[in-house]
């Protein structure tokens, strides 16, 4: 289910795709557009998940049965082990761990901190943050959006 907070988490990494989107390519209104929505609907499937580990997979699954354009991004992101990362999936991991769960913006390590503090240090989810920022961070794309 979808609660208030993960509406914030929503609404600002929605927010920071679209200021990443625009530094990525700053002549491109379009492209901060598409971001914007790829940010707000990358959360979809925890409404329908019986867990969050699943939410990913299942938003992709509704929206390409929908005919969105980034359905395969919903799916792949927070995946570490993803072969490849589009300008798009790196745009909204980048976004996704520069937001709190309360959706107030936030350094990498601060979001680590967070969900080191939720979930512990042993958890699964900790695990899989550290390998996730630290393959966004070692990037090149990650000094054109930190800029």
């Amino acid at each position: 289910m979808i609660t208030e907070n993960r509406w914030l988490h929503i609404l600002g990494v929605a927010r920071k795709a679209k200021e990443f989107a625009s530094k990525m390519r700053p002549d491109d209104e379009h492209y901060a557009e598409d971001m914007f929505l790829l940010g707000l609907l990358h959360d979809l499937g925890y409404e329908f998940a019986e867990t969050g580990q699943d939410h990913a997979l299942i938003g992709g699954k509704i929206l390409k049965r929908s005919g969105y354009r980034y359905w395969q991004e919903v799916a792949g992101h927070g995946k570490p082990e993803a072969a490849d990362m589009t300008d798009e999936l790196f745009i909204l991991n980048c976004a996704d761990m520069s937001v709190r769960a309360d959706g107030k913006n936030c350094t990498m390590s601060e979001r680590l901190k967070d969900i080191a503090s939720r979930y512990g240090i042993a958890s699964p989810a900790y695990r899989k943050t550290v390998s996730e920022i630290n393959r966004l961070l070692s990037d090149p794309r990650w000094a054109k959006l930190s800029s």
